[in-house]
C-alpha cells in the first residue's frame, strides 16, 4: 500500500514537472517568434517611414532600384499559387490515403507509406531546384520562359502532397474499426466504406 502511494506521488510529481517544462518550451517558442517579429519591424521601420505603407500597394511594380515598391503582384501570385497547389494536392493526397488504407495489400501499403514519408522528408529547396532544372524546361514549349504560375503551382503541390497524404492516412487509420466492420457486414464495398463512412468520420483530422 505504501509502495503504491509512493509510486502515485512520484507520478504526480513527474507530471507537474513535465507540465512546467512544456509550458516553458511553449513560452520560449512564443518569445522567439515575438523577437523575430520585433527584429523585422525594427529593421524595416526606416523603409516604412520613408516610403509609407500605401506605396507598397499602389506602385506599378516591384523595382526597388527604380523606386517602385509594389508588393501587390507578389501577394496575388502567392495567393494564386497556394490556392492552386491546395486544390491540386488535396484530392490526390486523400486518394493516396484511401489507397493505402483500403486497397493496397499490407506489403504494398507499408512501402507506399515509406515512400510518402521519404518524399515528406525532402527539403523544400530540393523541390525548388528540381522545378527549376527539370519542370521549367518541360513547360517552356507552352510559351514564355516556363517560370510561371503553373510551374510554381506544380512544385508547391508536389511539396505539400506527402504531408496531406500522411495526415489523411493517419486520420483514416483512427476511424473506429467497428464502423468499418459493420459497413463491410452490410455489404458495402471498399470505395463506399471509404467515401460514405471513413472520410466523413476523419474529416476533422484531415482538415487540421
Amino acid at each position: 500500500m505504501t509502495l503504491s502511494r509512493h509510486n502515485t506521488s512520484f507520478q504526480l510529481h513527474g507530471d507537474r514537472w513535465l507540465t512546467r517544462f512544456t509550458r516553458l518550451c511553449a513560452g520560449v517558442s512564443a518569445a522567439i517568434v515575438l523577437l523575430v517579429f520585433l527584429f523585422l519591424l525594427k529593421e524595416s521601420w526606416p523603409a516604412f517611414r520613408k516610403i509609407g505603407v500605401v506605396r507598397f500597394f499602389t506602385d506599378e511594380s516591384w523595382h526597388p532600384l527604380s523606386q517602385r515598391f509594389s508588393l501587390l503582384p507578389m501577394m496575388v501570385a502567392t495567393a494564386l499559387t497556394t490556392s492552386g497547389a491546395v486544390l491540386l494536392a488535396t484530392p490526390l493526397g486523400i486518394l493516396s490515403a484511401v489507397f493505402g488504407c483500403y486497397y493496397a495489400p499490407c506489403f504494398i501499403a507499408a512501402w507506399h507509406r515509406r515512400l510518402i514519408e521519404l518524399l515528406a522528408g525532402i527539403p523544400s529547396v530540393v523541390f525548388g531546384l528540381w522545378g527549376l532544372v527539370v519542370l521549367v524546361p518541360l513547360l517552356t514549349p507552352l510559351g514564355g520562359s516556363g517560370q510561371s504560375l503553373l510551374s510554381g503551382t506544380l512544385v508547391l503541390a508536389l511539396m505539400i502532397l506527402p504531408t496531406i497524404a500522411l495526415t489523411a492516412q493517419s486520420a483514416l487509420a483512427a476511424v473506429p474499426k467497428n464502423l468499418i466492420r459493420g459497413a463491410a457486414a452490410l455489404g458495402l464495398r471498399p470505395w463506399a466504406i471509404a467515401w460514405q463512412i471513413s472520410i466523413p468520420q476523419a474529416s476533422r483530422g484531415i482538415k487540421t
